[in-house]
């Protein structure tokens, strides 16, 4: 029997060898380390070159064989690392996916697990390299996939502020798609950081906004610390990267981080007052003008007789900083708190990232996001297109019906659902006032409010002049309209509403044209990328071949042996990978499926070339950094413990010959001499159990302390 090489022989081999349920691993001219089996297959080049023939074979083994398929491919030698196989497990891994999910997906493919020649300790060991690899060189990675966007569209922004030793210490980003919307969606902007996004526990921070969609992200940043200076450099950085317009900005706290601040004293309060919490909790949510928010505070006071808590002094010192009900009149949308900007770090750290990411992947991440949310905005775009049908037939609804977003009229519905709990009583006194009142108010807090004081001056022959105006100012708030005066709209049969309550930003023409190309990426082909629409151009072909392989159902005119047909399909797979092979990339123009060009000349786009480009930037990678606070670990308190390996102290962990004690080799393979045998450890046998203390000292040394006693009987 002969082969082609010793490839095709070795294969051969594991082959029987898998049938006879026995290791086919290559052997040496050593007998195996373990219980000198015989077992073996010899394999010689035939001379003057050509093919290869076994010169001898032993098949006698002094050990079982193992006796499944489930041991035998556990063994090194039968394991096949699929090319296919391993390209779905890398892209599983690479897209975030759970190991047991990655492993539900294997045994599916492969037919079963006893079909699966991968162990799970495999799929874990691959996962890790592929971690060790794109941690390898991330900051030369991180720029180099910056410039591939800066390529794509000038109109990409990116800057790095380094430290002493050129080491990027803070990046800044952002997308020619945040850059528009900002344009279009500014006049609401909250700003936040999060932590345990990328392995160097770096803080990310965010502006965020929300479109006529209800979300959207304008810029993120990767910072080292948060220090008074670190945020002037990011905010001049975002200033100059949405071409210096600055946002209308007015300081406030968030709720979330003042109640957080006070969290231990706030949970002493209420482990001497039980549900002290949840009434402090609904008092900041609930009220809606601040005479009801005083009223409210006093009773929880009176109740629960805290009136010389220092926290709660505190808390209400500062209550026009961080209580909505003090800042009604400044428009914030639907962001009264940082709540979007949480929820746009949970989508990160659940779906794209995690504490162990590194940079460059997670920018990559940040992309594939962006390209998420766009693709989003498309579908809800393509659905706007089709009329809305209006809920009931009042004619100011069916006028928002065809101004709003799909995503805004559905909050209006149910704004407009909730008005139909209020009546409606005109004031005798005033015209074109109001008093709108809850029919069935709730009873769980007896200081809130249930009536309200509505304005509402119709203008039948100028509706654009009509006014519209109500005491819980929630449309001066977030610039929808509340269920009292909707209430009111209803009792009047307003049949138009002027334009100045429509905000653009929450209408289906919100968005404007840019003097730049919004599109993030280089559309290439039908697909955008020359890998993927290979993929989409071979896949179907190839996946209809192997089902029909599989389901039986070769058509019979081809070849009418069954095993010849298979063969045959195999041996034309081979010469498709030779011809696929050989097929160039399709480059294409840019933007060409599109039919895009690039508005912005090319002085401008150089003038946004970022100055910290210029900089020579060390590849080392970013200082790791401890979190805030102290880590729960059990009922212990660890501070400052370090996050990952490279907080650590550093450790000569260099693995050496146990021998000779030089690296590159271990004991097995050394070439020293193996020196004698040592006396082993412990008693003799025989020595008994208990000696006094000098009992196993040489015969030279007993005569010493012979002749030193005779020597003092002597004296």
């Amino acid at each position: 029997m002969s082969f082609e090489s010793f490839e095709d022989a070795f294969l051969f081999y594991k082959k029987e060898a898998n049938t006879k349920v026995q290791d086919g691993d290559r052997k040496t001219s050593k007998t195996s380390k373990r219980d000198g089996c015989k077992a073996m297959v010899c394999a010689r080049e035939a001379r003057g070159g050509g093919r290869v023939f076994f010169t001898r074979i032993v098949f006698e083994h002094n050990h079982k064989l193992n006796p499944t398929p489930s041991m035998t491919k556990c063994m090194r030698a039968h394991k096949v690392e699929d090319p296919s196989v391993m390209n779905l497990v890398d892209t599983m891994h690479a897209s975030q996916v759970p190991h047991p999910n990655v492993m539900r997906v294997l045994r599916s493919v492969a037919g079963g697990v006893e079909n699966l020649h991968l162990t799970e300790r495999d799929v874990q060991n691959r996962r890790a390299a592929h971690v060790r690899e794109e941690r390898m060189d991330d900051i030369p990675k991180l720029l180099a996939f910056f410039r591939e966007c800066k390529a794509n569209n000038p109109q990409f922004f990116y800057e790095f502020q380094l430290d002493d030793k050129n080491v990027v210490k803070n990046v800044f980003w952002s997308h020619a798609s945040q850059q528009g919307d900002y344009g279009d969606y500014s006049s609401v902007v909250t700003f936040d950081t999060t932590y345990r996004t990328n392995q160097y526990s770096m803080p990310l921070a965010m502006f965020v906004g929300f479109n006529n969609k209800l979300q959207n992200v304008f810029g993120q940043a990767l910072l080292r610390d948060e220090r008074a200076d670190t945020f002037e450099w990011l905010f001049k950085q975002f200033r100059a990267c949405m071409g210096g317009k600055d946002p209308i900005t007015y300081h406030r706290y968030c709720r979330w981080h003042v109640t957080d601040k006070f969290r231990n004293e706030l949970n002493q309060l209420n482990t001497q007052h039980p549900r002290l919490s949840e009434t402090l909790t609904s008092i900041i949510n609930h009220p809606l003008r601040p005479i009801e928010f005083e009223q409210a505070w006093a009773a929880m006071l009176d109740k629960y007789e805290v009136h010389e808590s220092k926290v709660l002094m505190k808390l209400y010192d500062e209550r026009n900083m961080w209580v909505g009900a003090y800042f009604k009149e400044i428009f914030c949308g639907t962001m009264t708190s940082t709540q979007r900007s949480e929820s746009v770090n949970s989508t990160v750290k659940h779906g794209y990232c995690d504490n162990s990411t590194a940079i460059h992947e997670f920018a990559k991440s940040f992309l594939e996001l962006s390209a998420h949310n766009k693709e989003k905005e498309a579908e809800e775009e393509f659905n706007s297109q089709a009329p809305v049908i209006a809920s009931t037939f009042y004619g100011y609804d069916n006028q928002l019906s065809r101004v709003y977003s799909r995503a805004v009229y559905k909050v209006f519905v149910s704004r407009l659902k909730s008005s139909t709990a209020f009546r409606v009583r005109p004031d005798p006194d005033k015209a074109g006032y109001y008093l709108v009142k809850h029919t069935r108010p709730p009873t769980d807090f007896p200081w809130l409010c249930h009536e309200f004081w509505v304005k509402a001056v119709v203008n039948e022959e100028i509706p654009e002049e009509s006014e519209f105006n109500c005491e819980c100012m929630r449309i001066e708030h977030t610039g929808m309209f509340c269920p009292h005066l909707l209430c009111v709209l209803t009792n009047l049969q307003v049949a138009h509403i002027p334009s100045r309550y429509i905000p653009k930003r929450y209408t289906r023409n919100a968005r404007e044209a840019t003097p730049f190309d919004r599109h993030d990426k280089v559309y290439v082909g039908p697909s955008g990328d020359t890998k993927a629409s290979r993929m989409l151009e071979l896949l179907p072909d190839c996946m209809l071949l192997t089902l029909s392989y599989i389901n039986g159902l070769m058509i019979s005119y081809i070849l009418l042996d069954y095993w010849q047909g298979v063969a045959k399909c195999k041996e034309l797979l081979r010469q498709a990978l030779q011809v696929v092979d050989q097929i160039p990339h399709d480059l294409g123009p840019p933007n060409a499926a599109l039919g895009v060009a690039h508005d912005l000349d090319p002085p401008a786009a150089a003038s946004r070339v970022p100055a910290g480009q210029n900089h020579v930037v060390s590849a080392s990678a970013p200082q790791s950094l401890a979190q805030k606070g102290a880590v729960q670990r059990g009922w212990r308190v660890l501070i400052s413990r370090p996050h990952t390996s490279k907080d650590r102290k550093e450790k000569n962990c260099k693995r050496c010959c146990k021998r000779c004690n030089k690296s590159g080799h271990n004991i097995t393979t050394c070439g020293r001499e193996a020196p004698p045998p040592k006396r082993p450890r412990g008693r003799p046998v025989g020595s008994g159990t208990r000696k006094r203390k000098g009992s196993y000292e040489s015969d030279d040394t007993q005569d010493d302390l012979a002749s030193e006693m005779e020597d003092d009987e002597t004296e």
